[in-house]
């Protein structure tokens, strides 16, 4: 895949300054990850080598998570800080990987410019995400192109702070691109044979995934993560579904889906659930069964 080399150089030069914690004989890596999609690729990578953290509350958002005091105390004792980048995190990452003396690692460092979305170019209207102009959408992590140039990233670092097990969580690397790929493989047929594909979605998560399948997001609810539209915005929305550019509502887990219910009501287009994986439970398989989970709605939401 053409983004992954891009990797290796970012990487070298993040560890380059000295002043991070290194593993000491005997001792495990420890990994602590922003958000539950990188743990997950994390724990598929480190398998037995290594210990994968979620850092933050299994039932918080990636968006609005602030540290606390018993946070920062937690990564003292790690030696890699895996990061989301592109705006999803709400603190400086850096600066409290620094103060931990850990490795920070941006996992969505290296994409290049035309693989990512700036955020006031996703949708047809204005009903969009609050995205300033030239940000990025940062939910790269739900097209598998984008989770494995992540996941590229995460196995240089483990293997660069870890070389004793480099090999390991290399070849872990290896398995996880070929289910991703097959997963892919398997889904873009069924979806391209949909005749319905444009949908709106609770918040701009959905973007790069709509791109990899062939799908459409033409609207978005929130705004911001968590808030409901106002009744202007509320309007606007319900304008364009009127006018039959969307074929479905999507709402999401952690978020409240009043206003997607009442919209999908109003509207009488069909409703469902995709996940972001922005909030849960990581598992070494936690990534892979969303994606799953989600191209399966699609199909039974968008199909005849």
């Amino acid at each position: 895949m053409r983004y992954l080399i891009l990797l290796v150089p970012f990487l070298i030069a993040a560890c380059g300054g000295g002043e991070t914690r290194t593993l000491r004989r005997g001792e495990t890596l420890r990994v602590i990850a922003t958000t539950p999609a990188l743990a997950s690729m994390a724990m598929a990578i480190a398998g037995d080598d290594a210990n994968v953290e979620l850092f933050g509350p299994e039932g918080g958002s990636s968006h609005d998570f602030e540290p606390s005091v018993n946070d920062r105390r937690r990564l003292e004792t790690a030696h890699v800080l895996l990061v989301n980048g592109l705006g999803l995190e709400g603190f400086d990452t850096a600066k409290v990987a620094k103060s931990a003396r850990i490795l920070h690692v941006n996992c969505s460092a290296g994409f290049p410019e035309d693989y990512l979305i700036r955020g006031d170019q996703t949708q047809d209207d204005h009903t969009g995400h609050d995205h300033g102009p030239g940000e990025h959408n940062p939910h790269v992590w739900l097209g598998t192109e984008g989770a494995l140039h992540q996941a590229a990233a995460i196995t240089e670092a483990l293997a660069i702070a870890d070389t004793a097990h480099a090999q390991g969580y290399r070849s872990r690397f290896e398995a996880l691109k070929i289910r991703l790929e097959a997963l892919c493989a398997e889904y873009k047929p069924k979806v391209a044979a949909l005749k319905k594909r444009n949908f709106v979605s609770n918040h701009d998560a959905f973007p790069y995934f709509a791109r990899e399948f062939g799908l459409k997001q033409v609207g978005v609810i929130q705004r911001t993560p968590g808030h409901n539209p106002t009744v202007e915005q509320r309007r606007a929305i319900e304008r364009m579904l009127s006018n039959g550019h969307a074929h479905a509502i999507f709402m999401e887990p952690g978020y409240d889906d009043a206003a997607s219910k009442i919209i999908a009501e109003n509207s009488r287009l069909p409703l469902g659930v995709l996940d972001p994986f922005d909030v849960g439970k990581p598992s070494a398989d936690g990534l892979e069964n969303v994606l799953r989970a989600n191209l399966e709605t699609v199909l039974k939401t968008l199909g005849p």
